[in-house]
């Protein structure tokens, strides 16, 4: 049922009734609210949700994370419940001071007297791991301080909590040798140190900014090659301008000193941006961020590793609230639409998300938040109407499913006439209307609802309309979501990843600057790689722009099926730039030895971008014309790369290993498109 008044059973029964009777496409009916323990009859406003029309940006699971300190055990216990939102990537943060961590018992790290360090594994990281690995979700591990045998933690407090190794060399050449004994097999993350502007001296100068290209150079080359390496996590701080650091953020002079250091050593990864946060607007650290990256990383991405609505002490206060849950998704939306960001973390997977109380795991509005976002289709539709002051809403839809997620941060409630149109079901028999809420009564076990979470109302439809309205009351504050399609398996969304072992990511943003040093990403340009699900995704907004990623896997089959859709691409190619298409970039060893490009008529051969990884150059050794992709423009179509016929010799014995990029460039202002791999 939609969110009513319970504390008036005859008006709760007759709404009931009145809805069955006239049936889900009718006019809708006004739901009550409890304001100050008395019924009032809430006005609504009138909202039409079109799910005919494409919003740029679609809704990217890929970019969802969510992480938490490896301090517990529970983590182990709460690894099922990732299952229902599958989550893109786990970030976990491993402080080496503190030896009562179940992560780092017993201490991994023993030293001679000599210097010389042994290291040995857990258990507890071996059962995490092996656990994310098997749902295909990204590691990431936030490396922070220095072993304890290499600094006296006894004589200096925070903010001198995580400083500088006094035995840099000593203390790279131990970590090195303990992931290694993670990351052999199957890359990590490994993202060093954490928060510089005020954990390695206090203060974010010109000193802190050495220490820290210090540590990352002397960690990355230790770790190298077993994982992908990312700067430390800067915070809003950072990316405010400072006198004493030339005029230049933090930010801007961290990264102008790895500039430096990677001039006079080529071979040190940088695979990564790594940011923290805490409160509500993240635009200026990601604009800071993107401004000191500049023009010449541009594939390097930036991940928000760590993320909370309310800033510190108050979030942990607020943690399991409701308010949280509603910011959060507003926080979300927004980070979606962030063209060269590859993942948004929530931080507290383990008390913001999965509560245990008396032994029993609670899920957290945020968790069940997310849970209903995990069921949204990726295609984003369109709202039309006057949303009040604090409240949002994302909108989605395609042939299987449509869904409207709407959130109030106010403490007042609202309710809408959501009209839903162009509705496309396929298979209408098993076809539903359900409605979900979120507040103080419904999936919010702290705040005194029941601890299940389920269903406000399930309707089963008979036959699926082009249209329907629904009336919805958002509590203040609470979240609401109306789903319309159908009740089993979505093909898209509960696909699962590969067969095959991701050996990592590869991404490109399309970052350019204006007169004034501001950079952007050239026509919103995205391309992002859902590996839980074997999915990419990439979009250019503007006229012109590049849009790509790719992924790169061992153990690949002979023949790789892709379902390809897409929209907005241009009937001809409209610059000499233009590309829609795959190339397989195949490795032996970790060098590209061959390259083959399956292409449609959006080409030209005389193009100069060159693909940023793998063999390079602007269009493959091999060149395959290919219809298929030519098709998608309209229901979309189905292609077979035949991997093991185009591959060199000695490529399967080698590992199978390849990269299979997904490129759109220049293809027409709003063109996106989707490939489903396997």
């Amino acid at each position: 049922m939609d969110h009513t008044n319970r504390s008036n059973p005859a008006a709760f029964t007759r709404r009931s009734v009145l809805a069955s009777a006239l049936g889900v496409g009718a006019a809708a009916f006004l739901s009550g609210c409890d304001i100050a323990g008395g019924t009032t009859e809430a006005a609504s406003t009138a909202l039409e949700v079109d799910f005919g029309k494409t919003d740029f940006f679609p809704l990217l699971k890929s970019k969802t994370g969510v992480g938490r300190a490896l301090s517990t055990t529970r983590i182990l216990d709460s690894l099922p419940f990732m299952d229902q939102i599958r989550p893109a990537l786990y970030d976990g943060e491993l402080r080496f001071p503190d030896t009562d961590y179940p992560s780092l018992t017993p201490y991994p790290f023993e030293v001679a007297e000599d210097g010389e360090a042994t290291v040995s594994r857990n258990d507890f990281l071996d059962d995490l791991f092996s656990g994310l690995r098997r749902r295909n979700i990204e590691i990431m591990v936030q490396l922070e301080g220095a072993p304890k045998q290499y600094w006296d933690y006894d004589k200096d407090d925070r903010p001198h909590l995580f400083p500088k190794p006094d035995e840099l060399a000593n203390a790279a050449k131990a970590v090195g040798k303990w992931t290694k004994l993670y990351s052999a097999d199957h890359p990590i993350s490994w993202c060093m140190w954490n928060e510089p502007s005020h954990t390695l001296t206090g203060s974010p100068d010109t000193v802190s900014v050495k220490q820290m290209t210090d540590i990352y150079a002397a960690y990355t080359n230790a770790i190298a090659p077993q994982g992908l390496f990312g700067m430390a996590s800067f915070i809003t701080p950072s990316a405010t301008v400072r006198p004493a650091l030339g005029n230049r953020t933090h930010l801007q002079a961290s990264t102008d000193a790895l500039r430096e250091r990677l001039e006079a050593q080529p071979g040190l990864p940088f695979d990564y941006l790594t940011l923290n946060n805490y409160g509500e607007d993240l635009s200026a650290l990601f604009a800071g961020a993107r401004n000191a990256l500049g023009t010449d990383f541009n594939t390097v991405p930036l991940i928000q590793a760590q993320s909370g609505v309310f800033l510190p002490g108050e979030w942990e206060e607020r943690a399991g609230s409701t308010l949280e849950a509603a910011r959060s998704m507003k926080s979300l939306e927004k980070a979606l639409r962030v063209a060269d960001l590859q993942t948004f973390t929530f931080s507290g997977w383990i008390s913001h998300l999965i509560a245990y109380k008396g032994g029993e795991a609670l899920q957290l509005p945020l968790f069940n938040a997310l849970k209903l976002f995990a069921r949204m289709p990726e295609r984003r539709g369109t709202l039309q109407g006057d949303l009040p002051s604090g409240v949002g809403a994302m909108v989605s839809g395609d042939e299987h499913r449509s869904a409207v997620l709407m959130w109030n941060e106010t403490d007042q409630p609202h309710t809408f006439d959501v009209r839903l149109t162009h509705l496309r079901t396929a298979g209408a028999d098993d076809a539903e209307v359900r409605v979900h809420h979120i507040d103080s009564e419904h999936g919010s076990p702290l705040e005194g609802s029941d601890h299940t979470f389920a269903p406000t109302e399930v309707t089963a439809l008979d036959q699926v309309s082009a249209s329907l309205t629904k009336t919805v009351t958002v509590a203040g504050p609470g979240i609401a979501y109306v789903e319309v399609g159908a009740k089993s398996a979505h093909p898209v969304l509960d696909r699962e990843g590969l067969d095959a072992a991701l050996v990592r990511k590869h991404t490109y943003a399309d970052r350019i600057a204006d007169q004034d040093g501001k950079v952007s990403v050239r026509g919103n340009a995205y391309g992002c790689y859902d590996a839980v699900r074997a999915i990419a995704y990439v979009g250019v907004k503007g006229d012109k722009g590049t849009a790509l990623v790719g992924a790169e896997y061992t153990g690949l089959p002979d023949q790789l099926k892709v379902g390809i859709s897409a929209e907005g691409l241009a009937a001809e190619p409209l610059s000499s730039e233009s590309v829609f298409g795959i190339r397989v970039d195949y490795l032996q060893g970790d060098k590209a030895v061959k390259s083959v490009l399956w292409h449609g008529d959006t080409f030209t051969g005389s193009r100069t971008g060159a693909l940023p990884w793998g063999r390079g150059g602007a269009t493959a050794d091999v060149l395959v014309d290919t219809r298929a992709l030519d098709s998608t423009r309209a229901d979309g179509s189905t292609l077979t790369l035949p991997l093991a016929r185009r591959a060199p010799s000695g490529w399967a014995a080698a590992g199978r290993r390849a990269i299979v990029s997904f490129w759109m460039d220049s293809t027409g202002p709003g063109s996106q498109a989707r490939f489903l791999l396997g």
